[in-house]
């Protein structure tokens, strides 16, 4: 029944005004999200256009994105069959009214499916990034400036200039922070958190402020206090100097340049309009994320006339090191409509029980923020897990052997201190070695997870089902904790991976992409070759390379000019292209494999090679160039978890533990949930960072003892209200941990040197004797008479004070929390992996993109690799079916096997190109001819044989320069036929013609899977039956290729022309180059076999209307996104197959208008809008 509180997905939905939905952990707040934009596109009318969903990660708007698609879809069924799905009890309201209601919310709700892309779901930044692109001059902002993922390089050099001269120089400047002379480097860290601390929160206040009058600690320091203040202040003035002067904008400065353009007093309320007018529904999503920058500009923008739902759980905010601000939401929250989510379709009904006996009513640094009941459906399991209680604290005693090196405080005990009394001293409050109490929950939670794989089963009796490795989840505070836990699984024989812990950037993967590059950059020094030959990508036997070893001379030399090709080859193509290369031809993957470690290696080379081609993007880069570019990533590889794209993959898809941090698994969950380190509380680094009376304050002078500076608070003072904080972020982390648990959650206690003070004690001891939590607050600052009475609350029980509160707090909720200790020594069993009846089947190598055979579609494909199925039914074990993104791979590589149709013989012009060189690496000249030759030259064969021969220059290819140069000006000369309006490549400018136009583009959101097959029946639903493909498409239906894709497909379009439309504006056709020989050697007649009508089984023969259908749709996709009011029927002009051996100028003979050589296809819009339907989703339409 839904409470008066409660959202209710099937209640009236706002006209305008604001809406506050707070939810809690597993509550279903993206569901509830996704709901709420479907019932406003069915019911009134928001148009995809008028739609705002904005979020705070990219992870986050791509799952927004695919599950609003895939709502609207699945409401679309249900208005159309009038039968409302059990799990979807909201769409019911779609049915209600009359036959007229009904038909127009369909009606609404295609039409948003159709324009769906025109919907802004997106991160805060990229909405500030449209928006100011929208606004144009009125936003006020710089236009032209380029946005930069990461800044960081910038402050370290501004940082380094002024340490350098407004420090250094100075007698005694060093000594400041901190009043004891310092190393430069420490000064320089000091200074760089404090300008990164400065520019990550936008609109908190900096102190202490100079001309406020600061009071320094020890008066002899007030000038260096004051110079140091002065230089934090130059240092943020000179880095956004900098980056202005470069035409650079970080993340932040989007959202204030936004926030000024619709807070400004002369352009301001024309900027909201415009806003206004845009967007009729404005949801944001993750709202406890947000900053007060961020919020003025929504608070600001939109007026009454919008809706603006808020959607967020000011319990799980953790991100206050990023710029986050729960203040700012308590602030923007307070007042407003308020609905909460109160369903838990996470967990397990008695887990939900034992979570709110453990956390319920507890404060998470706020009494606004506290932990409130949530029930579960009734379809909810009971225990999923029935052999042990749902919610398990184990806890780790004072024993002797645990104890640190410090000798006991005798004088604690009233007794005179003996020998026998070290046991009973033990019990009266010491703190454990955190370091031994470490080992012993390590060694505690390899015996648990061996125990839950070998004893734990799901359910009873014959539907029983064993745990496995991929149901448990170790979630820790830190990257160093993670692999500690690795360390101790893998000695138990639990297999185990780590999932975003730690940069790529510092891993042994970065260390062999340093070596190869340094190679690639000097091959003519043999050293550095010789030590890349030893690396994982070259992988030759060391003896093979020792200089006393006959032949190694020989090897070195071959290794040289391999890496001189290469380098070559990463000057003329992009990162990735250039990487897929090399990884095919060097055997890496199969190399890599071999070896149990293998995956994890080989998913960070995949990670450093995608994150070096967007640092930098499209083709032209010097091995030297990508070499600096990887050294500056890996300089700025730090221990945060604030990584973005740098952040480490998961290394395999296999059945394996998971081990993450307590930051990365929020919106994550998994059946069992350890949780081993939260006893411990983590140091105050940086600047102190609080919540003063104006907002959030920076004390950039942490290290120095301070008052006056315009802060009313004292040194102590702010160091109080800066841990006061920090515990709230750490009780919230610890709620965020404790809420993922789908069946059962075990959490480990020690009382170590932090652990008084840290989240978990807070939870298990500030409690009355009943067990209910007491919310001790901290001591006010504003109330406290001395510095020495700022406290926050600690807890140091004792042994027998553990036991008695843990036994309280589990009464609560008998049976469903088991208390138990940890032993100082745990002797561990290795798991001997599933038994064989349940064992999984052993997974094949999978050679790209890192991922294993769980799924063995994934792949990068292409066009080529596609089409290598027919003949070769794909395998894992098969090459990589990515190959090179490079014209001219698609063509044969043995010519003498291809077929040679005929056709009337013909007595007419001359076939320059008839007999000349075949096969793939002619087929790359000619790409590369075409693809760099100037069009409309005045001289077009001065212009071709000069083309011809750099590119001869560059790959050796047994052709006469003249001869090719002769046959490529006919080709250019060539009509294009009816759908290039007979326009020839000589007529259309090089403004007109984009060459080789790369995609790459995930299939089926990148998560799901497409059948081959579907495409065909696509095209079986879309083309007309007298369309020459519709045999074809029935081929492709019956199974032509027998394998299903997944992950991402790549190409690369070799042009696409813009040319002139019959009723205005233009077309644009996609244009393919073909070398392929269709006529016998030494032919009499060679050009009759590239009559028109031959073209068509030739195209059959190679599979090139499955490539002219891929070229389609991404054609289709780089317009719906670049051009402003694309339509495809309109716009989508066609493809033309250019087999250049036939083309032979104003001399080509025609049959029907069509000219020999040409191969031309209107593919209806209708069917391309079906297949990239059929690519985005995975479902045929």
């Amino acid at each position: 029944m839904t409470q008066q509180n409660e959202l209710d997905l099937k209640g009236a939905l706002p006209l305008s005004g604001r809406l506050v939905v707070e939810a809690s952990a597993g509550t279903g707040k993206t569901y509830s999200l996704t709901a709420l934009v479907v019932r406003y596109v069915a019911e009134r009318n928001v148009a995809a256009s008028e739609l705002l969903v904005v979020t705070f990660t990219r992870a986050a708007a791509a799952e927004l994105r695919d599950r609003t698609r895939k709502a609207l879809f699945d409401a679309r069924q249900v208005v159309v069959s009038g039968e409302v799905p059990e799990r979807h009890p909201w769409m019911g309201s779609l049915l209600a009214g009359h036959e007229g209601e009904i038909e127009a919310r369909l009606n609404n709700i295609e039409q948003a499916i159709s324009t769906f892309d025109d919907a802004t779901i997106t991160t805060i930044h990229g909405f500030c990034q449209q928006a100011l692109r929208q606004l144009g001059l009125r936003s006020g902002a710089r236009l032209g400036s380029e946005l930069v993922e990461n800044t960081r390089d910038v402050v370290d050099e501004v940082c380094r200039d002024l340490v350098v001269q407004r420090l250094a120089p100075q007698a005694g400047a060093l000594s400041w922070p901190a009043m004891k002379r310092n190393a430069p480097n420490k000064v320089l860290t000091q200074l760089t958190e404090a300008v990164n601390a400065l520019l990550n929160n936008p609109g908190a206040h900096p102190a202490p402020q100079v001309a406020a009058g600061i009071v320094p600690a020890n008066h002899d320091t007030i000038e260096r206090l004051a110079d140091w203040v002065a230089v934090v202040d130059e240092a943020v003035k000179r880095v956004r100097e900098r980056r202005s002067d470069r035409h650079e904008l970080g993340y932040d400065d989007l959202v204030t340049q936004l926030r000024d353009a619709v807070t400004d007093e002369a352009n301001g309320e024309e900027a909201r309009r415009m806003l206004q007018s845009r967007y009729r529904l404005v949801l944001v999503d993750e709202f406890q994320d947000t900053d007060p920058v961020q919020w003025q500009i929504f608070d600001r923008a939109f007026g009454d006339g919008q809706v603006v739902i808020t959607v967020g759980d000011p319990k799980q905010a953790i991100y206050r090191f990023r710029g986050a601000d729960v203040h700012a939401y308590l602030r923007a929250t307070s007042g407003v409509d308020k609905k909460e989510l109160l369903t838990n379709f996470r967990s397990d009904r008695e887990l939900v029980e034992a979570t709110l006996g453990l956390i319920g009513g507890v404060h998470l640094g706020d009494s606004r923020i506290a932990v409130t009941p949530v029930r579960t459906p009734e379809s909810a399991p009971v225990r999923a897990l029935p052999a042990g209680a749902p919610l398990q604290i184990r806890w780790v005693p004072r024993l002797a052997e645990l104890l640190g090196n410090k000798p006991p405080t005798w004088e604690r005990i009233a007794k005179p201190a003996t020998k026998s009394r070290l046991a009973e001293y033990v019990t009266l409050g010491s703190k454990v070695s955190s370091p031994r109490a470490r080992r012993a929950i390590l060694g505690d939670l390899a015996r648990t997870v061996v125990e839950l794989l070998e004893n734990e089963h799901y359910g009873e009796g014959t539907s029983a089902r064993r745990v496995t490795p991929g149901d448990i989840a170790v979630l820790v505070p830190s990257h160093a904790n993670a692999e500690q836990v690795v360390g101790a699984l893998n000695r138990a024989g639990v297999p185990v991976v780590r999932t975003r812990t730690g940069s790529v950037f510092a891993t042994a993967a970065a260390q062999q992409w340093r070596v190869l590059l340094a190679a690639l950059e000097r091959p003519a020094y043999a050293p550095l070759v010789r030590a890349a030959g030893l690396g994982v990508f070259l992988h030759e036997a060391p003896a093979s390379l020792d200089p006393d070893s006959p032949g190694s001379t020989a090897r070195v030399a071959e290794l040289q000019q391999l890496c001189a090709r290469w380098a070559d080859l990463l000057a003329d193509h992009s990162v990735l292209t250039w990487y897929d290369h090399v990884r095919a031809e060097s055997g890496l993957v199969e190399h890599l494999l071999a070896d149990l470690t293998g995956e994890r290696e080989l998913t960070d080379l995949d990670h450093i090679a995608e994150v070096l081609a967007s640092e930098l993007p499209g083709s032209g880069h010097s091995a030297a160039a990508v070499r600096r570019c990887l050294e500056r990533l890996v300089g700025e590889s730090d221990g945060s978890d604030d990584l973005g794209p740098q952040m480490r993959r998961i290394d395999s898809d296999a059945e394996a533990v998971q081990v993450t941090t307590l930051h990365a698994c929020k919106g994550l969950q998994y059946p069992i949930v350890l949780i081993p380190f939260s006893w411990s509380m983590p140091s105050n680094k940086g600047p102190l960072i609080y919540n003063g009376a104006e907002g959030r304050v920076i004390d950039v002078a942490t290290k120095q003892g301070w008052a006056g500076g315009g802060i009313p608070e004292s040194d102590k003072g702010r160091e109080h209200r800066s841990n006061i904080e920090r515990r709230a972020d750490q009780l919230r982390l610890l709620y965020v941990g404790l809420t993922r648990g789908e069946h059962r959650t075990v959490v480990w206690w020690a009382p170590g040197k932090d652990a008084p003070k840290s989240a978990l004690t807070i939870v298990l001891f500030d409690r009355d004797e009943h067990g209910v939590p007491l919310n001790t607050p901290p001591t006010d600052v504003d109330s406290a008479v001395t510095k020495s009475a700022l406290k926050i609350p600690s807890f140091e029980p004792t042994d027998t004070e553990v036991a008695a509160k843990l036994a309280a707090l589990s009464g609560r909720v008998p049976g469903l929390i088991d208390v138990s200790t940890v032993p100082a020594r745990t002797a561990v069993s290795r798991w001997g992996g599933p038994p064989a009846a349940t064992a999984p089947a052993t997974l094949a190598i999978a050679d790209a993109g890192g991922r294993s055979a769980a799924n063995p579609a994934w792949r990068r494909w292409s066009f080529t690799g596609i089409s290598r199925t027919r003949d070769e039914p794909y395998s894992p074990m098969s090459p990589s079916p990515a190959a090179p993104v490079v014209g001219g791979l698609d063509e044969p590589g043995n010519v003498d096997d291809v077929a040679a149709p005929r056709h009337t013989p013909l007595s007419g012009p001359a076939v320059p190109l008839a007999d000349v060189a075949a096969g793939t690496a002619f087929g790359t000249l000619v790409h590369e001819v075409l693809e760099k030759f100037n069009p409309t030259s005045a001289d077009l064969d001065v212009e071709l044989l000069e083309v011809v021969e750099a590119a001869l220059r560059r790959n050796r290819v047994p052709v006469d320069a003249g001869v090719l140069a002769r046959g490529l000006v006919l080709a250019a000369n060539t009509p294009l036929g009816p759908l290039a309006g007979g326009l020839r490549l000589a007529d259309i400018d090089r403004a007109d013609r984009l060459a080789e136009l790369e995609f790459d583009l995930p299939l089926a959101s990148g998560s799901g899977q497409i059948a081959s097959a579907d495409i065909g029946r696509v095209l079986l639903a879309t083309l007309d039956g007298a369309d020459a493909m519709r045999p074809y498409a029935v081929e492709l239906a019956a199974g032509r290729f027998a394998v299903d894709l997944a992950g991402f497909l790549q190409g690369s379009i070799d042009a696409v022309l813009r040319i002139p439309a019959a009723g205005g504006g233009h077309r644009y056709l996609v244009v393919d180059y073909k070398t392929n020989r269709l006529h016998a050697r030494g032919a009499a007649d060679p050009l009759a076999s590239y009559h028109p009508d031959l073209l068509v089984p030739a195209m059959e023969h190679s599979d090139y209307p499955l490539q002219a259908l891929l070229y389609s749709v991404a054609l289709h996709r780089y317009l719906r996104w670049r051009l402003p009011g694309y339509e495809p029927s309109k716009h989508l002009g066609g493809i033309a197959y250019l087999f250049v051996r036939g083309m032979v100028g104003a001399a080509t003979p025609t049959h029907d208008g069509v000219p020999y050589g040409v191969f031309s296809w209107q593919p209806p819009a209708a069917a391309v809008l079906a297949l990239e339907e059929l690519f985005a989703t995975g479902r045929a339409a």
